[in-house]
């Protein structure tokens, strides 16, 4: 059983990528979209994920936005947080972690959010899965 805080943590990751989705799929025209907006909350679902998993282990993940040193720590725990994919998904959305600033300089389209969307779902389960939660994204 899960503490409430662990909970907590998932359920406001989970919602920050249904947010981003949501804006994602949103009918408007994809020149309006807020692509930034929308890789924020994937980042966000993916540092939530993870300080969820550390702190479910007895961690402290600390005061960072960092996903791969989140994940770093992570390893300590379980060495399939030490893998390629997971690596992979880390470094591409740390790529945009302060895309939510004015002075973000990276311009960002559709084909950056979609694979954030995904980088981000696939954080979400691979992390579920180990507090054995199972896939909510790719059963």
């Amino acid at each position: 059983m899960l503490r409430n805080d662990v909970l907590a943590w998932i359920s406001y990751a989970k919602r920050d990528i249904e947010l981003a989705d949501r804006e994602m799929s949103y009918s408007r025209s994809p020149r309006l979209r807020p692509y930034e907006i929308i890789l924020h909350h994937c980042h966000q679902c993916a540092e939530k994920m993870l300080k969820a998993y550390i702190i479910n282990r007895g961690g402290t993940p600390g005061y960072t936005h960092d996903l791969n040193k989140l994940r770093k720590m992570s390893v300590s725990y379980d060495k399939d947080f030490d893998g390629k994919r997971i690596t992979d998904y880390c470094i591409y959305l740390d790529a945009f972690w302060n895309v939510k600033y004015p002075d973000f300089t990276v311009s960002v389209d559709a084909s950056h959010t979609s694979r954030g969307i995904n980088c981000a779902k696939r954080i979400f389960d691979f992390v579920s899965i180990r507090m054995g939660l199972g896939k909510v994204f790719f059963g």
